[in-house]
């Protein structure tokens, strides 16, 4: 007797253990449906000011109307101070050679430096071990010489 009740628990307790769970599956519009409040804006705060080894010194040669190309090393310093000489080549020593020094400040959006300068300044794209020079109203020149407004960082 006691044999058979024993049988009889296990087979209740496996019927029970085993019964059918129905599984729904839940699809991906629904589970959007009911999370509509959920931002998965992913915002981006990287830029050339927080992201880049910007600090260095970069040079190059830009073109020049009457003259062979200005030879440009710009010194930027984490400071935010800068050393910008310019020798124009093919011209008289003693009248070829400027430098100024002075402060520069990034735009709002950290991608660009303006040179604060007795002149007005100059405006930089920043990249990653370059800088663009810009035009006057602050966008990249275009055209046939536009490579060479690209200072290369050297240091």
């Amino acid at each position: 007797m006691k044999r058979a009740i024993l049988v009889f628990g296990i087979a209740a307790i496996t019927l029970v253990g085993c019964k059918n769970v129905e599984n729904k599956e839940i699809s991906s519009e629904e589970i959007i449906e009911t999370n509509e409040s959920v931002d998965t804006t992913v915002v981006d705060t990287h830029n050339s000011e927080n992201s880049l080894d910007w600090s260095g010194v970069y040079q190059g040669t830009i073109p020049c109307a009457d003259c062979e190309g200005i030879k440009t090393i710009l010194e930027l310093k984490k400071d935010k101070t800068f050393l910008l000489s310019q020798t124009y080549l093919g011209k008289p020593e003693g009248e070829n050679e400027f430098t100024q020094k002075g402060n520069f400040v990034w735009n709002q959006g950290g991608t660009m430096i303006r040179l604060r300068t007795e002149s007005g300044g100059f405006q930089f794209k920043v990249g990653e071990n370059q800088i663009w020079m810009l035009d006057l109203k602050g966008n990249i020149i275009e055209g046939d010489l536009a490579d060479m407004y690209i200072l290369k960082k050297s240091i």
